[in-house]
């Protein structure tokens, strides 16, 4: 890419960045909003109570601004804050009824700024927008916290299919859904990337170490014992989780919902001595 070109591309999104923001601010003004707000109240309008740690890493704002912002929220009502019960320290930030109502009026302010925004663009083109976005945030973000691709194609290219289209859905193995996990390689301390089945069960997940059957456990499976905080991109939505391996009974149970979901899990395990390690990712909440 030439000087002209780099300098075009940087321009264009610089200034759609400063455009957006401002007209944000000027649409939230009548509300009694500040830029920012807007996203926390819609965070927890789609997703119910949230650790404030679980807003900052959902919203890319650093906890002390999260902090400010529930502060704020909380003092004029539209917020309230309760101690975590796994964790005192740590506070559960909540709508009120009256942040309820509040982020319903955003969203029909936010729609005014997406028409507003996507003015003359053809249909295809704004349906495929927010798959381009998400790959330019993407690419941005990888090289700022220092992301390593997969020395697997067929891994790259999942995650990239991912990244593109900003979901996991049609994102499959086999024909079956996956789901992607991003942790920190245990020797490297870089971000990894890597697509898993989707074995679910009241929102927790499974991941199988299989690697096909072969004799020697995944990568991945050894960093997430080093470091069992993951994020977990299911559809649009990613959400951090803490991994831990099962065994005995407990084993047995989500083994058995994972062979339910991607039967060749069972397969897998006839071809190997090594008895396939089964992690299961439950909700941080702390």
């Amino acid at each position: 890419m030439d000087f002209e070109q780099a300098d075009a591309v940087n321009q264009a999104i610089r200034l759609l960045s400063l455009r957006h923001r401002a007209r944000a601010a000027t649409l939230l003004a009548p509300l009694g909003l500040h830029t920012g707000q807007e996203a926390l109240l819609l965070e927890l309008a789609r997703t119910g109570p949230r650790i404030q740690a679980q807003l900052s890493e959902a919203l890319g704002v650093e906890p002390p601004s999260i902090t400010l912002m529930t502060r704020k929220l909380e003092a004029s009502g539209h917020l309230r804050r309760t101690a975590a019960p796994a964790d005192r320290r740590a506070s559960v930030v909540a709508l009120t009824d009256r942040g309820e109502a509040l982020a319903e009026q955003v969203k029909q302010l936010w729609r005014t700024l997406a028409e507003e925004t996507v003015t003359g663009l053809p249909a295809e083109t704004v349906t495929e927008l927010p798959g381009l976005l998400n790959t330019l945030t993407a690419n941005v973000e990888a090289r700022r916290r220092g992301y390593e691709p997969s020395a697997l194609g067929w891994v790259r290219e999942h995650v990239e299919q991912v990244v593109r289209t900003g979901t996991t859905d049609g994102v499959t193995m086999k024909g079956l859904p996956t789901v992607l996990m991003t942790y920190r390689g245990a020797r490297t301390g870089k971000l990894r990337k890597t697509p898993v089945m989707r074995v679910e069960h009241e929102g927790r997940y499974a991941a199988v170490a299989s690697k096909g059957g072969e004799p020697t456990n995944p990568q991945w499976y050894a960093s997430l014992l080093a470091d069992p905080l993951v994020e977990l991109q299911d559809g649009t939505l990613t959400r951090r989780y803490r991994a831990r391996e099962v065994t005995g009974e407990e084993k047995a149970v989500w083994w058995r919902r994972a062979v339910a979901a991607f039967p060749d899990y069972a397969e897998y395990q006839r071809r190997t001595d090594r008895q396939l390690p089964v992690l299961v990712l439950e909700p941080q909440v702390g």
